[in-house]
């Protein structure tokens, strides 16, 4: 035999081994988010009940009592799928365990459960499985700092797998001639409520946790499984089926699902107000919350879930600058789609070498590219009306930006119209025709997987259209309005992606500038008239402040002078804040203004005063 045979068959290298286990294990375990634990716990339930017969594919949530923690209420989560032996759950009780499950980070693999649930569960968490009339019992918990099977005493011995059978047939709870496994959360200590504080109050929970968690993070289960909560878990009375956001389109005022290609599709909902009141249509009958979300959506979960005023302050970006409290938008990606979620399964993240984390906002563009045309229509309605002085203002800005901006070959406002360029795509979007109907079929679309897919530090390629236009002027009055913008404190936000500028009318330097005129012009005969004037000079004072900030950062990187980063930091609210500040740079011209017009007044009333004596 040759010396390099003999060499090749020589073990070459000595593996490296975990000393202290018991430290690595805690710190497997603790790092992980525990606020994964439904997730997690609802998850394995699922897809066991997905493997029992069809019509009997049933998961249960409830809360019950445990002999050993008194009367308090503990989190149980039950499933009709296929039971484990003795020796399998024994086996599953290892840290990356799993029976029947594919063994890769893509997969749900067996550990997450056991991971999440642990820190939030150190007194017990208790696997029972119902295996050919058989049950098998073990407790997972933590004792003296290590994490493990907790010892059981039977007899004159300790054990940690029982068979717990003849108890289950006393307790009449379960049926014994069908297959099931039944986890239940001990907590931290005997009298905590774990339906009601999961996390024993770090963090704390509202009483629909259960409910809004579930409808926001899973959005289809395999086919035939049933999930149902009992009184008790959900806000309302009675065992009631738990429905899915795609199961509740009627629920809605309008949805649509608009395909985009590359098996990409985007879901448009609409969830009108109720009854002239806080919530929103489909909380009607609901047990889960009608708020309204941004998220992705891959392999049947959501990620990246954007609710509330973080979806109000985000959705002027997608092509929604208003009535985003109405309207819910969900990116659903393809099995195959180039991502995959990251170990914890908190976001989904790049394949290869850019493992960086995939947002909602990538595919901004895409979706306010293809909004169908009735909820364009709904947005409209939703938006306040432009005045007068606002479109004077943008026409003012135009002429403006015109000036400033040196030749270009694209199209630009001339005196027969305004001649639009051809638009940009969002971060090395290219362009791609496409048959179809839904959203703007005059508009060019773009390749969903090159909006996300693109050079590390790569930034979002300049809108063309938008630097060759004015901003949009929107005005904010209301301070709900204003808030939801994410402004509140602020002077303005301008949004690229659609060109638009929210004014916030509340802002100190409104008010300022309003003080500043009444009293300029306060001897003045007609209060009224004064009050009025001044109120219109100090919002156009700073509307034309912030529009001007808007329109001198469109010049510079239309004629190169600054990248897109000075420009983006240029635009931000702060900036436009220390624009809207400096009012009083600009206030000779509400003061020429102002003058005539009182003076215009003053002289007629003169005139008439003159009339009036000569008649008498």
């Amino acid at each position: 035999m040759k010396r390099g045979a003999v060499v090749s068959h020589i073990k070459q290298i000595t593996p490296i081994t975990i000393r202290d286990i018991d430290f690595t294990v805690s710190r497997q375990i603790e790092q992980c988010p525990k606020t994964m634990m439904l997730r997690e716990l609802v998850m394995n339930a699922v897809e066991a009940a997905a493997k029992a017969p069809a019509g009997r594919r049933v998961v249960e949530i409830k809360g019950k009592s445990i002999a050993e923690c008194g009367e308090s209420r503990k989190l149980t989560i039950w499933n009709t799928g296929p039971g484990l032996s003795s020796v399998e759950l024994d086996h599953i009780c290892d840290l990356a365990a799993s029976l029947g499950k594919d063994m890769a980070l893509e997969g749900n693999f067996g550990m997450g459960a056991k991971v999440a649930s642990l820190p939030s569960n150190t007194l017990g968490m208790r696997y029972r499985s119902c295996r050919d009339g058989v049950v098998s019992q073990v407790i997972l918990g933590k004792r003296e700092g290590v994490y493990g099977k907790v010892w059981i005493p039977v007899e004159d011995s300790f054990e940690e797998v029982v068979d717990v059978t003849e108890q289950v047939r006393n307790e009449s709870e379960y049926q014994l001639d069908e297959d099931w496994t039944e986890v239940v959360l001990f907590g931290n200590h005997p009298d905590q409520d774990t339906v009601a504080e999961p996390y024993d109050g770090d963090p704390k929970q509202d009483r629909q946790w259960i409910t809004t968690y579930l409808y926001h993070r899973f959005y289809s289960l395999p086919a035939g499984v049933e999930v149902y909560l009992h009184e008790g878990t959900h806000p309302r009375d009675g065992r009631r089926q738990f429905k899915l956001i795609p199961e509740r389109a009627d629920a809605f005022g309008r949805v649509e699902a608009v395909e985009v290609g590359e098996g990409v599709r985007l879901h448009y909902l609409y969830d009108p107000a109720y009854q002239d009141g806080g919530h929103n249509k489909s909380i009607s009958g609901s047990l889960t919350s009608s708020v309204s979300t941004a998220a992705i959506v891959f392999r049947g979960e959501m990620y990246d879930v954007r609710k509330g005023r973080k979806w109000a302050a985000d959705a002027p970006a997608f092509g929604i600058p208003f009535g985003a409290r109405h309207i819910s938008i969900h990116v659903e990606l393809p099995d195959n789609f180039p991502v995959r979620h990251e170990p914890y399964r908190r976001f989904v993240q790049l394949v290869g070498s850019d493992q960086r984390q995939v947002m909602v906002e990538d595919f901004a563009e895409l979706v306010f590219r293809n909004r169908p045309e009735w909820l364009i229509e709904i947005i409209n309605s939703l938006a306040p009306k432009s005045s007068a002085s606002t479109d004077d203002l943008r026409k003012e800005l135009q002429d403006l930006l015109n000036e400033l901006r040196v030749k270009t070959k694209s199209p630009r406002e001339m005196e027969d119209g305004l001649h639009l360029v051809d638009e940009g795509g969002a971060r090395g979007a290219r362009p791609e025709r496409k048959e179809g109907s839904a959203g703007d079929s005059s508009k060019t679309p773009v390749s969903p997987t090159d909006l996300i897919f693109n050079p590390a530090g790569a930034k979002r390629a300049n809108i063309s259209k938008n630097l060759e236009q004015a901003p949009e002027i929107i005005p904010l009055r209301d301070e709900d309005e204003v808030a939801e913008k994410g402004i509140a404190g602020k002077a303005a936000r301008y949004v690229r992606e659609t060109n638009q500028l929210f004014v916030n009318l509340t802002y100190s330097a409104v008010s300022a500038a309003q003080d500043h005129l009444g009293l300029r012009y306060a001897t003045y005969e007609d209060p009224e008239i004064v009050r009025e004037l001044a109120r219109q000079w100090s919002e156009r004072l700073v509307m034309g402040r912030v529009g001007y900030a808007v329109v001198y950062a469109q010049a510079k990187q239309l004629i190169r002078e600054w990248t897109s980063d000075d420009v983006k930091k240029a635009l931000e609210p702060e900036s436009l804040s220390l624009a809207a500040d400096g009012w009083r740079d600009a206030v000779s011209t509400a003061y020429r203004s102002i003058s005539r017009r009182l003076g215009a007044a003053k002289v007629q009333e003169d005139s008439d005063d003159e009339v009036e004596g000569a008649l008498a």
